[in-house]
């Protein structure tokens, strides 16, 4: 016998708690101790790191190859005053020592970077300015030099930017040294009201969703290599940690043999968590969807409940380079039921999946990418009233001694769950497939 299918609610359902974007400021990277004279000779090698107000580690570390010598005049305690102007960088400093070692390191002719880190009015709040510096004069009286200079943005600035976010070292990293003290970690949780209908189309078919309850906690990471003189981007790759547990119980009454497909959707919400104006900007969004495949040759009743738990996922991504992502630790605890009123022949397979997705836009849009995964629980039942010709039951259990399942009820009910990931601009993959057989049973009630 053959009978129609319909996909039911495979729309997506978005939520997230009330979250704000992090407050991410410029502060010293923690490894520079200002009083050390070193930090005023100019050096190509420069780490800018920011944070929020309360942590005691940065949450975003930039390390730049710069295209000049450079000083960052944060890092220098001996320096008491930067003014800037539209063609200058007045620079005062404390003691004659800093004085004489900038005076000495300073190229006459210019051809270096100063950093400012909002002094003096010299850039943005929250943000640093580059200036590169075209000429010097030095007053021995006010321990004061004077940098003719023109504005720069970091592209302009550096050659190669390094970035890593998630409470990670500025240095180079390992690719898979990447979740060492993750610091941006985003708590959602979402239930739909009891007995939301997802599509009704009278007298024909009705799908509820009579309870739906999903939570998840997500932990983000990551690192990036971006080169200003070839344009490219050279590395990205970043963790995703999460724990998610999902519990709904849909119902279907079929009026009638039916055929047809529909999507319930929600509004999805995403929000920046990180901006670092002009360097790097990371949104993420969370996504959860309900949904069924529905199979019914008549008139029927049904109802479905699917739970399932997870307590550590990881996905490392490449964005690059696809052989190198992988994922650990999915490993789902689940539980399945389903009921059917009537004589017919029924297919559900419903399922509940999440979704993270990272929206990157690194250096102003030189780089803007979305990129994410999908977890994918699905439980697949089917039911046959067996006093119907020409039903498979190879491989059932509870037959009678002519192999049918006389007078009774078949079920067959197996687990999938698969872990997708995707790269915007990149490609898309499966990267995780598991399968476990649940019920393959007759249940007859002939004497």
């Amino acid at each position: 016998m053959k009978f129609t299918w319909f996909r039911a609610a495979s729309g997506l359902t978005a939520f997230a708690t009330a979250i704000s974007a992090q407050a991410v400021v410029p502060i010293l990277c923690p490894s520079i101790n200002v009083t050390a004279i070193d930090n005023v000779i100019p050096t190509t090698n420069v780490t800018l790191s920011y944070g929020n107000a309360t942590d005691s580690a940065p949450s975003v570390n930039v390390t730049l190859a710069m295209s000049a010598p450079t000083v960052l005049l944060e890092a220098v305690a001996s320096i008491s005053i930067v003014d800037c102007s539209p063609n200058s960088v007045d620079v005062t400093f404390t003691n004659t020592e800093a004085f004489s070692a900038a005076q000495a390191s300073w190229p006459l002719d210019g051809n270096f970077t100063l950093i400012t880190n909002h002094m003096g009015d010299c850039d943005v709040e929250l943000e640093r300015g580059f200036f590169l510096v075209t000429s010097l004069t030095w007053s021995n009286d006010t321990l004061k030099a004077t940098a003719r200079s023109t504005a720069q943005d970091i592209a302009a600035a550096a050659d190669t930017a390094e970035i890593s976010f998630g409470g990670l070292s500025a240095a180079p990293l390992a690719k898979r040294a990447l979740v060492l003290d993750p610091t941006f970690t985003l708590p959602v949780s979402y239930s739909l009201a009891p007995d939301t209908t997802l599509f009704s189309y009278a007298p024909y078919l009705t799908v509820a969703a009579n309870a739906a309850d999903f939570s998840a906690e997500l932990t983000f990471s990551g690192y990036l290599k971006y080169s200003f003189l070839l344009f490219k981007l050279e590395d990205l790759y970043f963790d995703i940690d999460t724990t998610f547990d999902a519990s709904v119980t849909l119902s279907a009454n079929v009026g009638a043999k039916y055929n047809n497909t529909f999507t319930y959707a929600a509004p999805a919400l995403s929000y920046s968590f990180v901006n670092v104006p002009g360097i790097l900007s990371l949104g993420p969004a969370v996504t959860f969807a309900i949904g069924a495949e529905v199979a019914a040759s008549a008139a029927v009743d049904i109802t479905t409940t699917v739970s399932v738990d997870l307590a550590d996922g990881n996905v490392h991504v490449d964005a690059l380079h696809q052989a190198s992502s992988s994922t650990s630790g999915w490993v789902p605890t689940y539980n399945a039921g389903a009921n059917i009123s009537a004589s017919a022949e029924v297919n559900i397979n419903p399922f509940a999946s999440l979704t993270v997705e990272l929206e990157i836009e690194i250096l102003g849009g030189l780089v803007d990418l979305s990129t994410g995964v999908t977890a994918k629980p699905r439980f697949n039942n089917e039911f046959v009233f067996t006093a119907v010709e020409g039903v498979d039951l190879t491989g059932v259990i509870g037959l009678n001694p002519d192999g049918e399942c006389s007078q009774g009820l078949a079920i067959q009910s197996d687990f999938e769950f698969e872990v997708d990931l995707f790269v915007t601009q990149f490609y898309s993959t499966t990267l995780y497939e598991y399968k476990a057989d649940i019920a393959d049973v007759c249940y007859s009630w002939e004497a």
